[in-house]
């Protein structure tokens, strides 16, 4: 009965693996408002990098890890939505979806 039931997943599982990358359906994350694509990725990344910033742990070894996530995550974004915010300035949508991202959060 379970070996019935876990075949068709297997097997789509598989076609994934086999199919070329153009033939698979897009697996990029999307935010659902219809931005332009460096805009998305950059949300994704950012809300990614500010989940990290509001965690702190006493344990040594996941404090580590969060501190590689936070230098993978953040490095850069300050530049990043700088640089957005000027090449997007007359598009209302994407001023709005960036707005309440802090401007330094490196320390620059």
């Amino acid at each position: 009965m379970l070996q019935a039931l876990l075949r068709p997943l297997l097997l789509a599982a598989l076609s994934l693996t086999i199919l070329p990358a153009s033939s698979r359906a897009e697996s990029v994350p999307s935010t659902g408002l219809s931005l332009p694509a460096e805009v998305e990725a950059f949300i994704i990344r950012r809300n990614d990098c500010d989940h990290f910033r509001g965690e702190a742990s006493p344990d040594a070894s996941r404090q580590a890890q969060i501190d590689r996530e936070l230098r993978r995550l953040c490095t850069g974004t300050d530049v990043a939505l700088a640089r957005l915010l000027k090449r997007y300035a007359k598009n209302a949508k994407v001023q709005g979806a960036l707005a309440d991202y802090e401007r330094n959060i490196e320390g620059n």
